[in-house]
């Protein structure tokens, strides 16, 4: 099978002539202005469909928890196949299903609240589909903006969108909870539903042609999927990226749980203050991908990934540290997000970016594929152990034990070939 993608005149690299900037690049742009709708529209989704479950239906706090878990649940099952799917197709159509599918499944919500006919085991089904067409859409985009865009502009195109995702997140639970409280939580739901039209019209505008996957059927799927776990297993850039990935969600699970938990019975922090405190934190991570492609240009590629990836773990030590009165306390752990939210927004660009520029076309999906399955296996993992050693050995030491592993899980980073990296090409 082979790994190259054909040139013809529609592929980035023969673009460049044609794209002097990404703000001519119409195609991205038009992809960029549908996905940024949509990510607002899913921040409102992220707040309404729980309230939807509590409000609507008085969930449990066991049946909320396994909503949240079918959400997440399709990342554990499908990014494998979808992976290996995804590489044998052309991107936009599978892009342009997911969000017809996720559309009409979160209006079913609102319409069926309407005739009282909304029950719990059916949000599940609901929720969990969505789980599927955003794992589908997720790692369609990821393959697809590189197709769309010269490799000199790849930088710039993932922080743009990495601006976008931190800005719905700056912005979108406000949005989201007036929303719930004018319209009620399932009727709010309707304004994800029409994000998603408005990214299926930006869709259907772009004018590039993808080049025919090769050999389509001449590898058994399960073969397919075999190269890509062998693909991420012997790039050494890549391979240290996966493991960072899983580490650091994994631990970080543990500190949103136990910090949580630590913040509300042991400091008695308000929800209001602590909803201050992540909201003032997540501007961070709008400047940090804001700033990244500056950052990139003036410093070379590996000392700051090393660097950005650093200030967005070691921070976390410092949780337990804090004391003093509770203004006292609510700034220092806003400094400590906001200085790991910023650093993993400039991480977060240049690591894309990094492994896009590391990985053939043909191979691109399935390694967004297996860093997904990582990711978020550790994210799966994690509130399972943080249950566990909040209740017996307490939220501070769990605070402690994650912080410690932030940080010995930065060892296999620094003696990777990444620091060495001065550009996105090894």
């Amino acid at each position: 099978m082979s790994l190259t993608h054909p040139q013809d005149a529609t592929t980035p690299d023969n673009a460049t002539a044609i794209t002097k900037t990404l703000w001519t690049n119409t195609d991205f742009l038009k992809f960029w202005f549908g996905e940024t709708t949509s990510l607002f529209g899913s921040q409102v989704t992220l707040l309404a469909l729980p309230l939807a479950a509590v409000l609507t239906l008085n969930a449990s706090p066991e049946q909320l928890g396994l909503l949240r878990f079918l959400e997440m649940a399709p990342y554990l099952l499908f990014p494998l196949i979808f992976g290996a799917w995804i590489d044998r197709l052309h991107k936009r159509p599978l892009m342009i299903l997911a969000n017809t599918v996720r559309a009409l499944l979160i209006v079913l919500v609102p319409l069926l609240a309407f005739f009282h006919v909304l029950q719990l085991p059916v949000l599940y089904v609901i929720t969990f589909c969505v789980g599927i067409g955003t794992v589908l859409f997720d790692l369609c985009w990821l393959s697809f903006v590189p197709l769309i865009v010269p490799k000199e502009h790849l930088l710039e195109a993932n922080s743009r969108v990495t601006t976008s995702a931190s800005a719905a997140e700056v912005a979108g639970p406000g949005l989201a909870g007036v929303l719930v409280q004018l319209l009620t939580a399932p009727f709010a739901l309707l304004i994800d539903s029409f994000s998603y039209l408005v990214s299926i019209g930006s869709l259907l505008l772009i004018h590039h042609q993808e080049a025919p996957p090769q050999n389509i059927h001449e590898t058994h799927l399960f073969r397919q999927i075999a190269e890509g776990i062998q693909f991420v297993g012997k790039n050494p850039y890549i391979r240290i990226l996966a493991i960072q990935a899983g580490a650091w969600n994994f631990f970080f699970a543990i500190v949103d749980i136990a910090f949580l938990l630590y913040a509300v019975r042991e400091l008695k922090f308000t929800p209001g203050l602590i909803g201050l405190i992540y909201a003032l934190a997540a501007i961070g991570g709008l400047l940090g991908s804001a700033i990244a492609g500056p950052l990139a240009r003036r410093f070379p590629l590996g000392p700051m990934i090393c660097a950005t990836f650093t200030l967005g773990s070691a921070p976390f030590i410092l949780l337990p540290m804090i004391g003093g009165s509770t203004i006292v306390m609510a700034v220092l752990f806003t400094i400590v997000f906001f200085l790991v939210r910023t650093a993993l927004g400039i991480y977060a660009v240049q690591s894309t970016s990094l492994r896009q520029a590391q990985t053939p076309p043909a191979l691109m999906a399935r390694m967004n594929a297996i860093l997904r399955l990582i990711s978020y296996g550790g994210a799966t993992l994690g509130p399972l152990v943080a249950g566990f050693l909040s209740t017996w050995i307490g939220m501070r030491i769990s605070l402690w034990l994650a912080g410690i592993g932030f940080i010995l899980a930065l060892i296999s980073l620094f003696i990777s070939p990444v620091r060495h990296l001065r550009t996105f090409e090894a």
